[in-house]
């Protein structure tokens, strides 16, 4: 089951699920169901970030709305027709959290050594962007690369918590490209700045299609990334490369800030990172998770 967020024919927000290879409003479906159960009471759930909010990103969730709707109805007027306008998986995060150099590839190729605890930085939440989304190749910047990723999205408000408890605290798993104006970065680091205004502009934080919620992936850090420009792959790495886990990640970074529910965090980028020109198409692509694809231009 893969959790997705779009804008329905009325430009409304609605909540879809890719179930049995066909994409419904579940949005629709769960005010169905409230009624069906206990007469319509309970929460609205038109954002996803809701769902991980109240602690509803399950598959079982999903599964008991779509089990109990099935024995007294058909489901076709609840299927999606035509092309999906995507958003954001979640469109409000507290925050978004980068990871630098969880690669020790990516951070050779760059020049850099392998950290021995975790980089992390913010970006900017007005960067988001969904899937199908133009990035926006800034006047300000002469170098843009693309970096592929997988991110988890917090489902707990996690306060210094351990590692052993950090897998409690994930609702679920996304695609996310970590747009980078890289002159801007190489210029900010020689004079002593943080990472921010690369990794800020809009349009520089694609994310999506999809939310899996982290039951639904037995083994994500076995997991392979891929990301193609324009139909060539350029990164390809078995998640188990990272040198921070998922779990190290966030109970490191619960050391530092706490994490809220809907927090994005993007786990770090392989090696093969490349710019970005106009009329480009970057795919970012794990075959369980999904395929974020955007169009670049100027």
């Amino acid at each position: 089951m893969k959790a997705f967020s779009f804008l329905d024919k009325n430009g409304k927000i609605q909540i879809g699920l890719r179930y049995r290879e066909k994409d419904y409003n579940f949005s629709l479906a769960w005010e169905i169901y409230k009624n069906l159960k206990n007469s319509g009471r309970g929460p609205s759930l038109d954002f996803l970030q809701v769902m991980v909010e109240v602690d509803f990103l399950h598959a079982e969730t999903f599964a008991e709305v779509f089990d109990a709707l099935q024995e007294v109805r058909s489901m076709d007027d609840l299927q999606i027709s035509g092309e999906i306008d995507f958003l954001p998986p979640i469109g409000r995060p507290q925050k978004i959290i980068g990871v630098g150099r969880n690669y020790r590839a990516h951070a050779k190729e760059l020049g850099n050594v392998a950290p021995d605890e975790p980089i992390f930085f913010s970006k900017a939440i007005s960067a988001l962007l969904g899937h199908n989304g133009e990035i926006k190749l800034p006047a300000e910047s002469r170098r843009v690369d693309f970096e592929g990723e997988v991110a988890l999205v917090i489902g707990k408000r996690s306060h210094r918590i351990s590692e052993r408890m950090a897998e409690e605290h994930i609702a679920g798993y996304t695609l996310l490209n970590d747009v980078t104006a890289r002159d801007l970065q190489k210029e900010d680091q020689k004079n002593g700045r943080p990472w921010f205004r690369s990794k800020s502009f809009d349009s520089f934080c694609p994310v999506g299609p999809y939310l899996i919620p982290k039951e639904t992936l037995k083994d994500p850090e076995n997991l392979e990334l891929t990301v193609y420009l324009n139909g060539e792959l350029k990164q390809q790495a078995k998640l188990s490369d990272m040198l921070f886990s998922f779990t190290q990640l966030v109970s490191y970074i619960s050391r530092t800030c706490t994490l809220e529910p809907g927090d994005i965090i993007a786990t770090g980028t392989p090696a093969g990172v490349g710019q970005l020109n106009p009329n480009d198409c970057v795919e970012v692509k794990v075959e369980e998770i999904g395929t974020l694809k955007n169009k670049v231009i100027r």
